[in-house]
C-alpha cells in the first residue's frame, strides 16, 4: 500500500506538471512577468497617476506667464445709427438790456437723425518686470509640483508590482499548502487502512480505528480550509492585475531557492532613503509648499511692469487698415502695482502657505520614520524565514524519519498509534512549515525591494 501510495503521488505532480505545462503553451497559465503587465495596462490607480502628471505638466507651462510678455489684439467695427429727438431745451430769445445777458426759454426742438460708421483696432504688449520673485517662484514651485506626482507615478507603478508579486506568491503558496494537506489526508487514509486491516485480524483494538479516523477527519478539515485560501488568494491577484476576481487562472511555479543581495540593515534602510520613490514625493511636496510661502510673503512687495499699446480709430474703414502712418496712437507707459491693504488677504494667504509646509514637512518626516520601519520589518522576517528553512530542512527529514519508524514498530506492534499519530502530525507540520518559510521569504524579499525603490518596472 506504501509504495501504491508514494506512485500515485509521483503520479499526480507529473500530472499536475504536464497540465501547467499545457496552460503555459495554450497562453492560460500566466507568469509573474505577465500578471504585472497585465496590472500595468489595467489598474486604476496607475491611469490616475499618468493622468496626474499630465495636468502637472500643464501647470509648470502655465506658470510661466508670470514672466513671459503678454500681447492682445482688438478689432471692433459697426455703425451708429441715431434716430430723429425731440428735446426740451433752453433757447435763447434776446437779451436783457439792463445787465445785458442772454434771456432764455425753454423750447421744444426736433433734432434730425443720424449714422455714422466706426472702425477700431489696436495691438498691445505688456509685461511685468520685476515682482520681487513671486513669478519666478510660481516656476519653482510647479516644477517641484510636477517632480512630486512623477514620483509618485513611479511610488504607485511600484506598488503595483509589489502588490501584484506578493499575491502571485501567496497564491503559490496557497496551492503548495493545499498539496501538503492533499498528502497528509492521504497518509491518513492509508494509515486508517492500515489499522482497519490489523483490527479485522485482531491485532488492535477498535479504539485505535477510532483515533484514526479522528485524525483523518482533521485533516480533511484543513484541506477544505486551505482550499478556500486558495480560492481567495486566486480572487485577490485578479483583482490586482485588474480583473474580475472569479475570472479562472493558472499561474506558472517560481523557484524558491532565492538568493538575494546581502545587505546590513543601515545600509537598507539608507539605500531606502535614497530611492524610494514615495519618500521622494513627500520631499518635492515640501519644495512646493516652501516656495508657495516665498509666493504669499511676495504679494507685500510691489510689481513693476511696461505697458505698450497701438491703436487706430476711424470712420472709414480703409483709413484703419490702410496708410499705416497715418490716424493711429501710441501709448507708452510704466506700472507700479503695490497693495496697500485688501482686508487681510494677503496675511491669511501666508499662514496658509506657512502651515501647508509644516503639513509637508510632518508628512515626510512621519513617511521617513514609517519607510525605516517597513525596511527593517521587511529585512528582519527576511532572515528569519531564511533561517527557518534551513532549521526546517533538518527538522523535515527527522520528522519523515521519525513517521517511518513509528508506523514500522506499530506493524509489528511494538509501538503504539499515538506515535503515529504523534509523528505524522509532526511531519505535516514540518512539511507545512517549510513551504511557508519559503515562500514567506520570497514575500519578505519582495517587501524589502519594494521598500528599497529597487522594482525593476518595464
Amino acid at each position: 500500500m506504501k509504495r501504491f501510495f508514494k506512485f500515485t503521488v509521483a503520479l499526480l505532480s507529473v500530472f499536475g506538471f504536464s497540465i501547467g505545462t499545457i496552460y503555459a503553451q495554450n497562453g492560460q497559465a500566466l507568469s509573474l512577468e505577465e500578471c504585472i503587465k497585465i496590472a500595468l495596462k489595467n489598474n486604476s490607480d496607475l491611469k490616475t497617476a499618468v493622468y496626474q502628471v499630465d495636468r502637472a505638466g500643464a501647470g509648470v507651462k502655465g506658470s510661466y506667464s508670470g514672466v513671459l510678455p503678454r500681447v492682445t489684439t482688438s478689432f471692433q467695427s459697426g455703425r451708429f445709427i441715431q434716430g430723429d429727438r425731440t428735446l426740451l431745451t433752453d433757447v435763447p430769445v434776446g437779451f436783457d438790456s439792463t445787465t445785458g445777458t442772454a434771456i432764455f426759454e425753454q423750447t421744444e426742438i426736433t433734432q434730425p437723425g443720424a449714422s455714422r460708421n466706426s472702425h477700431f483696432a489696436q495691438i498691445s504688449y505688456s509685461q511685468t518686470l520685476y515682482d520681487f520673485g513671486r513669478s519666478w517662484n510660481a516656476i519653482k514651485q510647479s516644477n517641484a509640483s510636477f517632480d512630486a506626482w512623477t514620483h509618485n507615478l513611479t511610488s504607485v507603478r511600484h506598488s503595483v508590482y509589489s502588490t501584484v508579486k506578493q499575491r502571485y506568491l501567496e497564491l503559490l503558496k496557497g496551492q503548495k499548502l493545499e498539496q501538503e494537506f492533499i498528502e497528509a489526508v492521504e497518509r491518513s487514509k492509508e494509515q486508517l487502512y492500515r489499522t482497519q486491516s490489523m483490527y479485522e485480524i485482531g491485532s488492535v483494538a477498535k479504539i485505535d480505528v477510532y483515533r484514526t479516523e479522528v485524525t483523518l477527519a482533521t485533516d480533511e478539515i484543513n484541506l477544505i480550509t486551505q482550499r478556500n485560501i486558495v480560492e481567495i488568494a486566486r480572487g485577490s491577484l485578479n483583482v490586482a492585475i485588474g480583473r474580475d476576481p472569479e475570472t479562472p487562472v493558472q499561474i506558472i511555479e517560481l523557484g524558491t531557492d532565492i538568493k538575494p543581495k546581502q545587505y546590513t540593515l543601515d545600509g537598507a534602510m539608507s539605500i531606502a532613503e535614497q530611492n524610494n520613490p514615495d519618500l521622494q514625493r513627500y520631499q518635492n511636496d515640501m519644495k512646493s509648499s516652501e516656495y508657495g510661502m516665498k509666493i504669499a510673503k511676495a504679494a507685500y512687495w510691489p510689481s513693476i511692469g511696461v505697458r505698450i499699446s497701438y491703436s487706430r480709430n476711424n470712420d472709414d474703414f480703409n483709413k484703419v487698415y490702410s496708410d499705416l502712418g497715418r490716424n493711429f496712437s501710441v501709448s507708452l507707459g510704466t506700472q507700479l502695482d503695490f497693495n496697500i491693504f485688501n482686508g487681510l488677504s494677503d496675511a491669511a494667504q501666508v499662514d496658509r502657505e506657512s502651515a501647508d509646509y509644516s503639513i509637508a514637512k510632518e508628512s515626510w518626516l512621519n513617511r521617513k520614520r514609517t519607510l525605516r520601519l517597513e525596511v527593517k520589518q521587511a529585512f528582519l522576517n527576511l532572515k528569519a524565514w531564511q533561517e527557518i528553512s534551513k532549521i526546517n530542512e533538518r527538522s523535515l527529514r527527522a520528522a519523515e524519519e521519525d513517521f517511518r519508524l513509528a508506523q514500522e514498530r506499530y506493524r509489528v506492534g511494538a509501538g503504539t498509534l499515538l506515535e503515529i499519530t504523534d509523528a505524522q502530525v509532526a511531519l505535516t507540520r514540518s512539511r507545512v512549515t517549510l513551504v511557508r518559510a519559503k515562500y514567506d521569504a520570497m514575500i519578505s524579499q519582495a517587501q524589502l525591494e519594494a521598500a528599497m525603490g529597487m522594482v525593476a518596472v518595464e
